[in-house]
């Protein structure tokens, strides 16, 4: 009975469930049906559904329902039958050049303005006549996807394309009705492309991307692969599917249409998923016989919870490849034809190179055939080296890394420092292969070698100046040296030979202005604390007003760039600016941070810092799964919190740092003493290197400052010797036995009472890091308490003496305000659909019948 009922209500109301379906989706998705040709309009077929090449699903044409009597024969075998078009000759694209560096955006222009419809070899091409030109006709490639078009005729089939030859490619003319993108179209015409960004995405050149970002508002990409299937574009914080922004780009085998798709990944490893609201714009596209082009926009900012919001913080651009178009809009797995890189899509664009110049010449510093030790995970490894003859100063317009290949994963940053000592003695050392760096084995003139001319960290291509500044280099008649520092990070204990290094770009022809670099941050030590089970933890190295009043001049000193350095628990880090107690626009900053890829953040408009004004390097930290508290040091595993800013004019400085005085660190961790050494004699033990330093244990050394407060040379007398020695002796007849690497398992607790016989490291991993009242009052304490400030020249000297000074009060600088993307919420969560309305009403309806 309720079969028979319901029968006959449906067939009274004759309701069509697909219908519902496919209105319900339309709705949804703000599409709209394209007017069919005349010959396409009839009754429909019995026995069979039609969707007429006429049903658009978002922003990609739906693949047919027809279903023909031999739908079991193999494709691939059918299209082995089918006879071949002739091949044309290969364009530019077959043979990409991988040396090319952001090409002019002509050489690879494939539209042409106000042609009409022609065939072009290698191409189908069909006319777009824009409604608001009546009488400009722009030629776009393959553009099969626009919104609200109609048949108007069809064409004959052009050499090189894909597919069927039986099927014939069709020209197009825009309705009236305007796509819910046609504003975008009309800002990002054909004519004002201007890719400005271009990146290789593998490592062979078979998929680039390009990019526009000059628009506020969207964003223009062109993705040249090497495919006649689909190629698959991704956005995510990690080199992964999961929960990354998807689109996928093909030109149909059948009715040659350019389809962009936009999707994403789930949480799980499964298939992505298509979004409810389409939000990408397709320009135009083709495809010659190896390669497929596909141009498309999309806003910064879609408000589509689904979407990321692309902006100037690191993303990696995820891509992957198949033979083969999707079927029913479902694309077949890509197999390993996948991978990522990381980019600033929005970042400021990179100074390019300069025009080819005889007078550029190149020196390459690079170690010699360094065997890395498979038995430490951490390796500092330092060379010196001395400048080639040139008999006259010469400027260093850039420099890349010289990375030997199969050890890109080993080499995590290098440094090239210059020496102050211009000693015979470091000739001599420049001959050697080198000695582990802050180590009791390094010669002690290598200890004047501090002021950096190159930062170099992992991912980073290096960096061109603008045409005014360059850095020194040379420039001392009898003999200038310098000392390359280069970090092996290696967790897998792998055992290698590397010659990694820098190339140095030089010309003798000065440039207007001398630039230089200085170190802004936290020094590297383990009174760097940085708690477990933190999603966010934040902790500032403090550069004081002194500093830059005792050397900057009078009109101040102005930034081109800077690279922020942390390690594996960084996620976000900046350079913030305070001037008169008021918080600036930071200088550089970094919401992502990626320990992978650490390009230097050229700066769009150059920052003036004047005398008088502070600096403050803020990190913070994600060490949500780690069970210890993170010190800092020198392994990734430790932590940094550095700025390396390049600045012009040149001046003294070498480093501008804070570190959390020792005695404040034991006291907010409740601890008031340690058997058998005072607190004031840790104090200077933090403060001092290169003291007695064979009798120093090897981990205490190696975690001691980068830039230490004092020298041996200076500063340090006779009392403060002994009084460290005897710290030092102290310390190990407590801790014989310890095998520890961290440098507070040999401090043990004497006060207070209920802590006594723990060693520091227990007590620090006793503590409740998960009581959220005491990590941020510990964090309040020591971002905003009391910070021992360095300011450190060139010359291996201090220009002021070290200072304990409180963080200042500063005016915060107001948050930037972000987009809400309420509307779109409210639609993504509260819209009732005509799908759901009807079919509750025929639920409701026949509830009340059959009651």
């Amino acid at each position: 009975m309720k079969i028979l009922v319901l029968t006959t209500i449906f067939l009274l109301v004759e309701a069509d469930l697909l219908d519902l379906y496919v209105q319900h989706m339309d709705e949804t998705m703000g599409t709209n049906l394209v007017k069919r040709h005349p010959k396409d309009v009839g009754p429909k077929p019995r026995g069979k559904r039609h969707l007429k090449g006429a049903m658009r699903y978002g922003h990609f044409r739906k693949q047919r329902l027809d279903v023909e009597d031999d739908w079991w024969i193999d494709k691939k075998v059918l299209k082995k039958a089918m006879p071949r078009l002739p091949i044309p000759k290969p364009d530019g694209l077959a043979f990409p050049n991988l040396s090319e560096r952001n090409n002019n955006s002509e050489d690879h222009e494939v539209f042409m303005k106000k042609q009409e419809f022609q065939k072009s070899e290698g191409f189908s091409t069909f006319a777009v006549k824009d409604p608001t030109d009546h009488d400009d006709v722009e030629q776009v490639m393959l553009e099969g996807v626009n919104d609200d078009v109609e048949i108007i005729s069809d064409g004959d089939i052009s050499p090189g394309l894909k597919g069927d030859p039986s099927r014939t490619p069709k020209k197009y003319h825009l309705t009236e009705k305007m796509s819910k993108y046609q504003s975008l179209k009309q800002k990002r015409s054909v004519s004002n492309l201007n890719f400005t960004r271009r990146e290789i995405l593998d490592d062979v050149g078979d998929v680039i991307l390009e990019w526009d970002p000059s628009d506020e508002e969207i964003v223009t990409f062109r993705v040249t692969a090497k495919t006649l299937g689909y190629v698959g574009i991704g956005f995510n914080e990690k080199s992964h599917m999961m929960g990354a922004d998807l689109l996928l780009a093909w030109v149909d085998d059948h009715d040659y249409s350019v389809n962009v798709l936009d999707l994403h990944g789930l949480d799980t490893n499964a298939a992505p998923i298509i979004d409810q609201s389409q939000d990408v714009d397709v320009l135009g596209g083709s495809q010659n016989g190896t390669h497929t082009t596909i141009t498309f926009s999309r806003s910064w900012q879609t408000c589509d919870p689904e979407d990321r919001h692309l902006n100037e913080d690191n993303v990696r651009v995820l891509w992957a490849l198949q033979d083969s178009d999707p079927e029913l809009n479902t694309p077949v797995w890509h197999g390993e034809s996948r991978g990522a890189r990381a980019l600033r899509l929005r970042g400021a664009v990179p100074k390019p190179s300069p025009p080819h110049n005889p007078d550029i010449r190149h020196w390459d510093v690079k170690l010699n055939q360094y065997a890395v030790d498979d038995k430490q995970d951490t390796i500092y490894w330092c060379k010196i080296f001395k400048a080639p003859p040139f008999n006259k100063k010469h400027h260093m317009i850039g420099y890349e890394p010289l990375v030997e290949k199969g050890n890109e994963g080993l080499v995590h940053h290098m440094i090239l420092y210059e020496c102050a000592s211009t000693s015979p003695q470091l000739g001599k050392d420049s001959k050697i292969s080198g000695s582990y760096c802050y180590d009791p084995t390094m010669p002690r003139e290598w200890e004047t070698c501090i002021q950096p001319i190159v930062a170099w960290a992992r991912g980073s291509k290096g960096e061109w100046f603008a045409e005014h500044v360059g850095i020194p280099v040379a420039e001392h008649k009898e003999g200038s040296y310098y000392m390359l520092e280069v970090h092996y990070n290696n967790p897998t204990y792998k055992k290698a030979i590397d010659s990694s290094g820098i190339r140095l770009h030089l010309t003798p022809v000065l440039r207007p202005h001398e630039a230089g670099i200085f170190v802004a941050g936290v020094a590297v030590s383990p009174l760097h604390l940085i708690p477990p089970h933190q999603k966010e933890y934040a902790t500032a190295g403090y550069c004081s007003p002194d500093c830059t009043n005792k050397l900057f001049p009078e009109d101040g000193v102005n930034v081109i760039s800077v690279v922020l350095h942390s390690h594996l628990a960084g996620r976000r880090l900046s350079l913030k600016h305070i001037r008169n107690g008021e918080e600036l626009p930071p200088i550089a900053h970094e919401n992502r941070f990626d320990f992978d890829y650490q390009q230097s953040h050229s700066l769009d408009e150059e920052v003036k810092i004047l005398p008088g004004d502070q600096l403050v390097t803020e990190c913070v930290y994600d060490t949500h799964d780690r069970a210890n508290p993170t010190l800092g040091g020198y392994a990734a595993t430790q932590e940094m919190c550095l700025s390396f800013v390049v600045y012009y004019p040149r001046t003294d400085l070498a480093g501008c740092y804070s570190m959390t005085p020792a005695t404040d660190l034991f006291k907010t961790l409740g601890v008031t003493n340690f058997k058998g050494v005072s607190l004031d004699n840790l104090e200077k033990l933090f403060l001092t290197t290169g003291v007695e330093a064979v009798t120093l244990p090897t981990i205490v050394q190696q975690q001691l400052p980068v830039y230490p407060a004092t020298r041996p040379s200076e500063e340090v007398d006779e009392e403060i010797i002994k009084e460290t020695e005897t710290a030092i002796k102290a310390i190990k007849e407590f801790t014989e036995q310890v095998t520890d690497d961290n440098v507070f398992a040999r401090l043990v607790i004497e006060d207070p009472k209920e802590f006594r016989g723990r060693t520091l490291a227990e007590h620090m991993s006793a503590l409740a890091w998960t009581d959220e009242l005491l990590t941020r009052a510990i964090e309040n304490r020591l971002y905003h308490g009391r910070h021992m400030t360095f300011c450190r020249k060139r010359d291996d000297k201090l220009a002021i003496p070290s200072d304990i000074q409180m963080f200042p009060n500063v005016t915060r600088l107001p948050e930037k305000n972000q987009t809400v993307c309420r509307e779109r919420r409210m639609m993504s969560s509260g819209t009732i659909s005509l799908y759901t309305v009807t079919t509750a009403f025929y639920i409701f309806a026949l509830s009340l019948f059959l009651c």
